[in-house]
């Protein structure tokens, strides 16, 4: 039976070690990277008892996370048969409604007004939630 010096099996265990180290190393390294897990709680956010209609309506990255696309925006705001809208209390910032979609009336969508008369839409949202916001924005 042959058996290898300690020495001869130190190199072979310490680039096993190594190659562990850097696999480890650049998991960690992605997870910290900025926006590698970043998820946006919407509902949370919607519900906090200190959250007010213009910080939902400025708040980049609460728009970003419930942005729809284009087309279903376009599809929400042209068809007749999407519900109904609510204009949102301006507080000073852009002009947005809330529509009140037929046949869903557990949720919402946010209907925000861009530069350029643009209009992007945001959701679906919790009803109950946005209709909170509304409220305290309204003074109520």
């Amino acid at each position: 039976m042959f058996h290898a010096p300690i020495s001869a099996a130190l190199p072979r265990t310490r680039s096993a070690i190594a190659a562990l180290s850097l696999t480890a190393g650049a998991l960690l390294a992605g997870c910290a990277a900025p926006g590698a897990a970043r998820h946006f709680d919407v509902d949370a956010f919607l519900r906090g008892s200190d959250t007010a209609l213009p910080e939902v309506i400025g708040n980049a990255d609460f728009l970003k996370a419930t942005r729809a696309s284009a087309t279903q925006c376009a599809t929400l705001l042209q068809s007749p048969t999407s519900g109904a809208l609510e204009e949102l209390p301006s507080a000073g910032l852009r002009p947005a409604w809330l529509l009140h979609p037929a046949g869903t009336p557990d949720k919402v969508w946010l209907i925000v007004s861009e530069t350029g008369g643009e209009r992007s839409c945001h959701g679906p949202l919790p009803a109950d939630a946005m209709k909170t916001l509304a409220e305290r924005a309204k003074g109520g």
